[in-house]
């Protein structure tokens, strides 16, 4: 009780000729319940807020997306008929062969699916991880809020993109793997009257016309240059003192090249897809288009320009932050 809200009066005590002092209470404060309501509805609820923090809506969206671009998997794809090549013997005779751009031998994969895919996402996820947990603490290097978050995202909505168009690209169009024949168990005894299915194996047939676009190289390609756009926004290789020295446009151009590495081991897992004869060589090329594209999607959705300085590798949050602060000023 402070001195402001005591108030001190003298009162005579009945019987008595001595005047007591006695303290009189504050007055009682009012409760106005419309004040404390409008107060708390200023106020954004905790759980909105966390919402909004951690981005959960967008995590969600990007989430669905994803189940639906899996379950294209399940659509029955394009039934084309089976390529052949007819040889007339005369008027009346006429042989049917198999088509020699489909009839390659299924190799081994170099590269299979559940190896890139633990590479592919483990890698950006790692480097991510050093470059704002571990590195800060022997280097003085910038330090981004909500980088983990925003990266995870980026790298999840790429992906989500990319599966989503190559996925219904692949059963919509049905085109025949380079070894299409031997992946579907082709009888090769029989003599092909050009009509009849010949196949044996009913999942490698349906696995064989699978061919356009390659997964593989579609996913290689957004994992690997959005890593590769996330390091160059990170380096901010474009910065106005890069030929201050020799020696200081050595480095930079030494993490430019660092930088482009994923990128290289992108075009070795699509070349691949060739060699393994899993995909024509158009294939791939439309695979690592579809992955390109994801990755400046999804990297421009969350990050600011790498040709900016300096907003480079800024979160598009903290850039919009900045914005508003400068505008209030």
């Amino acid at each position: 009780m402070t001195c402001n809200t005591i108030v001190k009066s003298f009162e005579l005590e009945r019987g008595s000729n001595e005047f007591v002092s006695v303290t009189t209470p504050p007055p009682a404060t009012v409760w106005k319940p419309h004040e404390e309501d409008d107060a708390s509805s200023n106020r954004p609820k905790r759980w909105l807020r966390l919402l909004n923090e951690y981005r959960v809506a967008e995590y969600g969206s990007t989430l669905i997306m994803l189940l639906v671009a899996k379950s294209f998997t399940l659509m029955a794809v394009n039934d084309r008929p089976i390529p052949k090549i007819e040889i007339r013997l005369n008027s009346t005779t006429i042989l049917y062969a198999r088509d020699p751009t489909v009839d390659e031998k299924k190799l081994y994969e170099q590269v299979p699916m559940w190896s890139l895919i633990v590479f592919g996402i483990g890698i950006p996820i790692l480097t991510n991880l050093l470059l704002n947990f571990v590195l800060p603490k022997f280097r003085n290097i910038r330090v981004i809020p909500h980088d983990v978050r925003d990266f995870l995202l980026s790298l999840a909505q790429g992906v989500t993109m990319s599966t989503l168009l190559t996925q219904f690209t692949k059963h919509v169009t049905g085109r025949f793997r380079p070894s299409f024949y031997d992946m579907c168990g082709w009888d090769y005894d029989a003599v092909w009257d050009g009509v009849t299915n010949l196949c044996t194996d009913a999942a490698g047939e349906k696995e064989g016309r699978k061919s356009f676009p390659s997964g593989h190289a579609s996913f290689a390609w957004v994992t690997m240059l959005l890593l590769t756009l996330y390091l160059l926004g990170r380096s901010r290789l474009n910065c106005s003192q890069r030929s201050e020295s020799a020696m200081r446009g050595g480095m930079k151009a030494l993490k430019l090249f660092l930088c482009f590495v994923p990128c290289l081991a992108a075009s070795w897992v699509a070349i691949t897809r060739s060699i393994d004869n899993w995909h024509h060589y158009s294939d791939i090329v439309a695979g690592s288009i579809i992955g390109a594209i994801s990755a400046c999607l999804a990297y421009s959705y969350n990050y600011g320009s790498i040709f900016c300085w300096k907003y480079a590798g800024m979160p598009c949050e903290a850039i919009h932050e900045k914005l508003k602060v400068r505008l209030q000023l």
